[in-house]
């Protein structure tokens, strides 16, 4: 694309092949963001944003994204779904507790009972401590 911009190309010609580069790109990184997220290093991370912020700089896509922001929302997309019970990681989930006494609201009302090093790097885990700070 970087080629095809130098040899005189616009941005107007090259909006829909710059866009449907991102939108691959972006889909391989969220499928399965929730899952590897925890597993990766800071250096790794600053790569994939760096990925996005040339594709801004380039003038391929319209906003920066970040890592962040993907997990995020698909983090949030993801934990709903699965506090169904007919959802495939329900079965991952805490049980729910039962509490007589009110206490401050954490959004989940699950009781957290694990606390191995693997399960501290987990979706369920993270997202289980997200409203908790």
């Amino acid at each position: 694309m970087k080629v095809l911009k130098r040899q005189g190309l616009s941005l107007d010609v090259l909006a829909p092949l710059c866009f449907y580069a991102i939108s691959l790109i972006v889909s391989k990184i969220v499928y399965g963001i929730s899952s590897w997220y925890s597993f990766l290093v800071k250096a790794q991370i600053i790569q994939i944003n760096s990925l996005f912020k040339r594709a801004f700089k380039y003038g391929y896509v319209k906003s920066v994204i970040t890592v962040e922001e993907l997990l995020e929302s698909y983090d949030d997309q993801l934990f709903h779904k699965a506090s169904y019970s007919n959802h495939c990681l329900h079965h991952l989930l805490p049980v729910a507790k039962s509490v007589n006494y009110a206490l401050r609201d954490v959004g989940h009302g699950l009781s957290i009972d694990h606390v191995t090093s693997l399960y501290k790097r987990t979706f369920i885990n993270r997202m289980l401590f997200s409203n908790c700070y």
